[in-house]
């Protein structure tokens, strides 16, 4: 399906009363997205791996993973936002009763004519703990305590080893083998609690200014008009070892590590492509090249000849 956006031709079609029913296109996607994974069971096998801090959950896990996936699905990171992307009905209607069915209330006490109602979630939940009606399927408190309380190391590892099986299960590598070795900056806010992150100056590209080489990025380099753009940023870095084809057609993430911005990502990247071959053995990854595929940063004589000759990427 095509969508084109045409603000104008949708506006005067709803002042003429032109539309029957309405449904959100990323409403569509999510469901088929979300039944496709159920249909192959890689929810379950998600939930099977996955390094929850607790042994007893009273929300199984899939539900967990479901809710998160939602969320992105929404572009929304806060969790208090979850129970605004649920009502969006698409994992409603791709895992049904589990999730819970919408409702309408009457309002009362205005003339029929005027008699709207309100539409919301009815859900039964997943545990015999609650005496009221719950609105959705679970706490949007729930969430937040089981993400912040599950190691970020451990959901690395996870990520690398069991989600990158579990897609290599389902013939997401093509036969080509194409790797991209990618580094970049994740800017937070400046607050010291964002622990391992590092604050560095910045030009007005977000390139970093450095006090080492290479020589265009030393500080000293710069003139007074771009020393006064420069800025300090506080920040992580996401080293990332990206699958894709010669077209260029899609990108999946085979392997991430998030670190503190001031770490250099030669060292990280190799060792990314090591431990994928480990877990997931050779010939998947066929070609990391230096040039265009990798950024400078990457270049490094010794780690390519070792990738061609022990690996044959």
């Amino acid at each position: 399906m095509l969508f084109e956006r045409n603000d104008a031709l949708v506006v005067e079609a709803f002042r003429r009363g032109e539309f029957d029913y309405l449904e959100g296109a990323g409403e569509v996607s999510e469901t088929d997205f979300f039944r496709a994974m159920t249909e192959r069971k890689v929810l379950q096998k998600l939930a099977d791996t996955h390094p929850s801090p607790h042994q007893k959950h009273d929300v199984p896990l899939w539900v967990y993973i479901a809710s998160d996936i939602s969320m992105r699905f929404h572009g929304v990171h806060r969790f208090h936002a979850f129970p605004y992307g649920v009502r969006s009905d698409g994992m409603i209607q791709a895992f049904g009763a589990a999730m819970g069915h919408k409702v309408m209330s009457p309002q009362t006490g205005l003339p029929v004519l005027w008699q709207t109602g309100d539409v919301s979630l009815c859900c039964e939940g997943f545990n015999d703990k609650n005496d009221y009606d719950r609105q959705t399927p679970c706490d949007q408190d729930y969430l937040r305590k089981l993400a912040r309380k599950t190691d970020a190391q451990a959901l690395q590892s996870w990520f690398n080893r069991d989600v990158v099986g579990i897609f290599k299960q389902h013939h997401a590598f093509d036969c080509e083998g194409i790797f991209i070795g990618d580094g970049t900056y994740l800017f937070v806010p400046d607050n010291s609690n964002y622990q391992g992150s590092s604050v560095l100056l910045f030009d007005e590209h977000n390139h970093p200014v450095e006090s080492h080489p290479p020589a265009w990025r030393r500080a000293g380099h710069l003139t007074a008009q771009q020393r006064a753009r420069c800025v300090f940023r506080r920040c992580y870095k996401l080293v990332s070892l990206i699958h894709t084809d010669r077209a260029g057609e899609f990108f999946l993430y085979a392997g991430l590590e998030v670190t503190a911005g001031k770490d250099h990502e030669n060292p990280i990247l190799y060792r990314l492509v090591e431990q994928f071959i480990e877990c997931h053995g050779r010939g998947v990854l066929k070609r990391l090249s230096a040039g265009p595929l990798v950024d400078r940063g990457f270049i490094d004589g010794p780690e390519i000849g070792r990738c061609k000759q022990e690996w044959g990427s």
